[in-house]
This record gives C-alpha cells, sequence and structure tokens, in this order.
C-alpha cells in the first residue's frame, strides 16, 4: 500500500512562535523574558489546562486567562484579568494572519505529486483550528475529509480511540500510515499506541519524556523534516 502521512497542526505544519511573538511584543516587549522562553511557559501552561477544557471544568476563555497569567507570573509579572484579555485578542489576531514556511509548502506539494494520502489531527476547538487551517491554505494539499479536529469527534491526542477512529475514516492500515508532531506525549506515543510509524519534529528542542518508546525518527528543522519524508517515500 501507498504510505500515509498524517500531520499534526500547531508547531508542526507552522510555526506557532510566529503569531505568539505579536501579542508577546506588544504587551512585554519592554521586559527581558525573551519571547521563546515565555512561548514555552505559556505552552506547559495551555497544555496542562486542555484536558479541563474538553471535560468542561473550565472555560476555554477562562483557560486562555489563566495560561498568560501563570506563565508571566512565573517570572515575577502580575497580569490583571483585563491585560490577559487583551493579550489574547492580539494573540488571536496574529493566528488570523499565519502563513507556511516554503519548505514546508515545498513538502506538502512533493507529497500531492507523489499521490500520498495526507491527513491532519489537531487538538483544540473546531472554530480556532478551522480559522488556523483556512489562513494557511492546507485545504489545497489536505482533503477536507481527511482534516480532524478532537472538538468535533468528542475525543482528544494521545487517546488511542482518536487515533483509531481517524484511520478508520481515512481507511488506512496502521502499518503504512506515518503520524507527524510536535508534542511527545500527545503525538508521537499517542500515535505508536495504535500501531502508526511517527516521526517527531522536535522543534523546540523538548526533552524526550519516555526513553523506552522510540519514534521512527526525530528531527528538529523543517528541513530534516522533509528530508525524512522524502527518504520514507523514495525508500517505498
Amino acid at each position: 500500500m501507498n504510505k500515509v502521512m498524517i500531520f499534526d497542526l500547531d508547531d508542526t505544519l507552522y510555526d506557532q512562535l510566529s503569531g505568539f511573538e505579536y501579542g508577546y511584543y506588544r504587551h512585554f516587549g519592554d521586559t527581558d523574558i525573551g519571547v521563546e522562553r515565555l512561548y514555552r511557559h505559556f505552552r506547559l501552561y495551555s497544555e496542562a489546562l486542555f484536558e479541563a477544557t474538553q471535560t468542561g471544568e473550565l472555560s476555554v476563555p477562562d483557560m486562555h486567562v489563566i495560561r498568560i497569567t501563570r506563565a508571566v507570573a512565573d517570572f515575577d509579572i502580575e497580569l490583571p484579568e483585563e491585560k490577559a484579555r487583551a493579550f489574547q485578542r492580539d494573540y488571536e489576531y496574529a493566528q488570523q494572519h499565519i502563513e507556511l514556511s516554503a519548505t514546508i509548502v515545498e513538502m506538502l506539494q512533493y507529497l500531492v505529486q507523489k499521490d500520498v494520502q495526507l491527513g491532519l489531527l489537531t487538538n483544540g476547538e473546531s472554530d480556532r483550528q478551522r480559522a488556523k487551517i483556512k489562513a494557511l491554505g492546507l485545504d489545497q494539499y489536505i482533503p477536507e475529509s481527511n482534516m480532524f479536529v478532537s472538538a468535533e469527534l468528542g475525543l482528544s491526542k494521545p487517546d488511542p480511540a482518536i487515533f483509531e477512529t481517524v484511520g478508520k475514516q481515512m481507511a488506512v492500515g496502521a502499518s503504512d500510515t506515518y503520524f507527524i508532531g510536535d508534542h511527545f506525549d500527545n503525538d508521537i506515543l499517542g500515535a505508536m499506541q495504535v500501531g502508526w510509524k511517527a516521526i517527531w519534529y522536535n522543534r523546540r528542542n523538548r526533552p524526550q519524556t519516555d526513553m523506552t518508546q522510540q519514534p521512527t525518527k526525530t528531527v528538529m528543522t523543517e528541513k530534516a523534516l522533509f528530508e525524512a519524508i522524502q527518504n520514507i517515500i523514495e525508500s517505498a
């Protein structure tokens, strides 16, 4: 069978830091935190709070306030709620203007030319993730029927059930399917639990949380990701 490539969205197909930078420099540019340092803390709190938004324990707007408030608190900055909400508005504005890099465009064009079946699986709210998909123009490469958002499925990564659901809907075999993502637990371990192969795009140089589980390939740059995918396709 032909290879199948299913991608995560945030910090995989596009650099999520690019949108965060806009809000950072508008609200925290006069601090010495550094945009990448604050972004790492922001992502950690975002990921830690995500499950509570799925169970209804926490509303999404409140999660948005809490994650940036706690992130800057790690650097001894007390952020009033109205300023946290203003940051979120700027962050959302920037996300409407995100773009695929030239390397990612070239990679997706290559995969389409090679007739590789493509899919996308992302955690998050439907409206927000669909808006990103539209801004990035991903429907040029990935069929609408192969794009999956966790909120629409009632499941989220790393639950094996969400990978199984996607596999069934795309009618793909586990041994031919590769999942590409940036989060080791959610993307890599989740995909491997259902027998998929996994490429860890470790864009932020995060530590591997489980050394007993090894992805098919680990890369740290878009160029290396494209090369790894080319090698897989050309050797098929």
